[in-house]
């Protein structure tokens, strides 16, 4: 009689089972060194798409939006004073050529004559003691390519005058007493008469540093005093006397 083998033994539940089982374990051995495999590779089953290398700039790494602030550079500068320059220049030669201040111009000196008869009452000789030095005359006249006249008498005794001038263009004076030309000595508060450089402020032209002459000199009783100018446009002249 055959002697049946351990697996004709089986029933069919149990080779059921039994193939499961060992699928099971080949599961389980595939799962493993699919594990263990995993420590230096990505995994088992499906590949993983592979990501795209980030590039710099990208939306991920936008950098934060920066305010579009010009900032005048040398040229705009340059161009800005090309421009106030001539202006400066049209306004005097028109003032110039028809004898008449403009009248923002205008304006602007008599202010500034203003400032510079108040500055000239605190002036002191080189003694240090007050000159109360007063106004005798001012003037505000369009200058051009002919020279123009002041002519003022003076009363008194000998005394001591100061003409200034200033104007936006060149300008220079002359200053006889009598027929004679006087000194050319120039007044010590030509430039110094206020605490910073003389200077007005026009609409197109901006703040303008003004051209300046002056002169010092002694008077005797009743001698007149002429003051010649010649320049460019507006000027301001003013005189002033020791009592």
């Amino acid at each position: 009689m055959r002697t049946p083998t351990f697996s004709s033994r089986l029933t069919p539940f149990t080779r059921l089972t039994s193939s499961a089982i060992t699928s099971a374990l080949s599961g389980l051995h595939h799962g493993i060194v699919c594990g263990v495999a995993g420590l230096a590779i990505v995994g088992c089953g499906e590949p993983k798409p592979a990501e795209a290398p980030s590039t710099p700039g990208t939306a991920a790494s936008t950098p934060s939006a920066t305010k579009a602030t010009a900032t005048p550079g040398k040229g705009d500068d340059k161009a800005s004073s090309a421009a106030k320059a001539a202006a400066l220049e049209s306004l005097t030669q028109d003032e110039a050529t028809k004898g008449t201040c403009d009248p923002e111009h205008q304006a602007a000196l008599e202010k500034l004559r203003g400032d510079i008869d108040a500055a000239m009452q605190s002036k002191a000789g080189s003694d240090g003691k007050a000159l109360a030095l007063k106004p005798v005359f001012n003037r505000v006249v369009a200058l051009g390519p002919n020279a123009k006249a002041i002519e003022v008498s003076l009363q008194g005794s000998l005394t001591q005058a100061h003409v200034l001038a200033y104007s936006a263009k060149d300008i220079s004076i002359d200053v006889l007493v009598g027929t004679m030309a006087a000194t050319t000595m120039r007044s010590p508060f030509q430039r110094t008469v206020l605490a910073k450089p003389v200077s007005i402020e026009l609409t197109k032209s901006g703040v303008v540093e003004l051209q300046s002459d002056s002169r010092e000199i002694e008077l005797e009783k009743g001698q007149p005093m002429k003051v010649k100018m010649t320049g460019q446009g507006c000027a301001l002249v003013v005189a002033y006397i020791k009592p």
